[in-house]
């Protein structure tokens, strides 16, 4: 049979070999490769089945798990590069060695998350301030590839602006934009990036801000982020995360204790970013001093704030922290709970616009 038909017999054993991976091999949870958290094995439901999602999930599942997947991204990004390709699984080569994400339209879930940021600024009953930050690619446009058209952020902020109390710190940012604000590899700012929202936050509570030089900056070599793990370039320049470690009474999250709000065994792993506030979690407060009449900064973040949140513990004794996508809670209790001088809420342009979770500011 092989060799009347050799082609068809090959096919069918990688099928059979594949298909045996897939039942027997090992189901991976986490890849360093990628930096990412990887689609487990869904539960099998017939409802599910019925109404097509238990197939899409096991799509997702068999996409995750795909044996030697790894080098397969490896190759793929390899052929891309060789073809003259501007883009690789969506993240787009820019020059001076930028990736940059590739968003090209909104969906459904910018409008509702709309809706909720503006029924959520009308309820708050303490001061708040909105930020939505702009994307890489928004504060440098010259550096995209040539011929590539993008959403434009900095128009779309300008629109919302009409109907939500956006501090606009994109138009600071890109009259900086001469300087590194945001990281090559990573969709986040740096920390120049986000001393300049923590100016402009001072300049709107009446505060004073500390100079930049004033902040004992570390860095850590060798960084890698999110459009790194997407993209998979075949040259690359790591970046440096740089972080700021302050002087602080506590930290607590949940049930437990740090003398820290840097994770320092992160900065060893794929993760390095998980070393801010020790990864994105639900809820967690800074006690920065322990005052009878404490002044207190609720931030209601994605984890663009993470990097700017030690320069805000220098203006206020307590910082609570919320992520809505990783709380379950009752954000009305939270606010409910304690007086705020300030309610911060911040978020960057690609997550505004996809975060499902924002429905939660309603509660």
């Amino acid at each position: 049979m092989f060799k009347k038909q050799p082609l068809s017999t090959v096919i069918t054993l990688l099928t059979v070999i594949i298909l045996m991976f897939d039942f027997l091999g090992p189901i991976r949870v986490f890849s360093s490769y990628e930096n990412r958290y990887l689609t487990q094995r869904p539960k099998l439901n017939w409802q599910d089945v019925i109404d097509g999602k238990w197939m899409l999930s096991y799509e997702e599942f068999i996409n995750d798990q795909f044996m030697i997947r790894d080098g397969w991204i490896t190759l793929k990004s390899l052929s891309e590069r060789f073809l003259m390709k501007q883009e690789n699984n969506g993240i787009l080569f820019g020059k001076e060695g930028y990736l940059f994400d590739k968003i090209l339209e909104l969906n459904e879930q910018a409008t509702l998350n709309l809706r909720y940021l503006a029924e959520f600024e009308k309820l708050v009953n303490a001061p708040l301030t909105s930020v939505i930050i702009p994307n890489s690619y928004a504060i440098y446009p010259h550096l995209l590839p040539k011929g590539v058209s993008v959403i434009d952020q900095l128009d779309l902020i300008e629109k919302w602006d009409k109907n939500l109390s956006l501090l606009r710190i994109d138009r600071q940012l890109l009259a900086n934009n001469k300087q590194s604000l945001y990281y090559k590899n990573d969709h986040h700012w740096n920390l120049k990036g986000a001393y300049i929202a923590y100016t402009a936050l001072c300049e709107q509570w009446g505060l004073t801000p500390f100079s930049y030089e004033s902040f004992a900056i570390e860095y850590q070599a060798d960084f890698l982020g999110t459009y790194y793990a997407k993209a998979k370039p075949s040259s690359v320049i790591a970046d440096r995360l740089e972080f700021i470690d302050p002087n602080i009474h506590s930290y607590r999250v949940g049930d437990k204790t740090f003398s820290s709000i840097i994770d320092r065994s992160k900065l060893s792993t794929h993760d390095k970013y998980g070393a801010f506030l020790h990864g994105n979690i639900g809820l967690s407060t800074v006690i920065v001093n322990q005052a009878e009449n404490a002044s207190r900064l609720l931030v209601i973040k994605d984890s663009y704030a993470n990097s700017l949140i030690p320069y805000l513990t220098m203006h206020f004794d307590e910082v609570v922290i919320v992520d809505l996508r990783h709380f379950s809670g009752s954000l009305s209790s939270v606010m409910q709970s304690e007086s705020f001088d300030q309610i911060l809420f911040i978020q960057n342009f690609s997550n505004f616009i996809s975060d499902a979770h924002l429905a939660k500011l309603r509660y």
